[in-house]
């Protein structure tokens, strides 16, 4: 039997406090990572290792960003699962009772490639010769 979590929203302000956003985003991340590993197609599938980085509920739950990376095809990521964001704002429908549903959409988390970035410049600094710098 499937899981139903129940989400009480603040119908005044149509604003979630903070700590409801986060257990909704988590149970949220549970749904897509599920649909991602058993429920995209194979021949979608050409990402390799697909990296769901963070989920951001809007303050009022009306729109949700997924950001995400993977190690392939990254060019063709985000367009992919927009293909499939309806189905995937169903399953979220069906197992998080809201009075809003919110909007599924995907970008594409580059911090990765930024850090790999950082990295390889802080890797290059040639540390004698910098404390041969600073010892002058």
């Amino acid at each position: 039997m499937d899981n139903i979590y129940i989400i009480n929203i603040n119908t005044h302000t149509l604003k979630m406090n903070t700590e409801k956003r986060k257990k909704l985003e988590q149970i949220i991340r549970v749904i897509v990572s599920r649909f991602i590993t058993e429920d995209l197609p194979d021949n979608e599938n050409i990402f390799g290792i697909i990296n769901i980085s963070e989920l951001i509920l809007s303050t009022d739950g009306s729109y949700l960003d997924i950001k995400v990376s993977a190690f392939h095809h990254e060019d063709l990521l985000t367009k992919t699962l927009a293909k499939y964001a309806y189905i995937i704002q169903r399953s979220i429908w069906k197992e998080v009772s809201m009075r809003i549903n919110p909007r599924v959409r995907f970008r594409y988390d580059d911090s990765w490639e930024i850090w790999q970035e950082i990295t390889k410049e802080i890797n290059s600094i040639d540390i004698e010769d910098m404390e041969k710098k600073l010892g002058q």
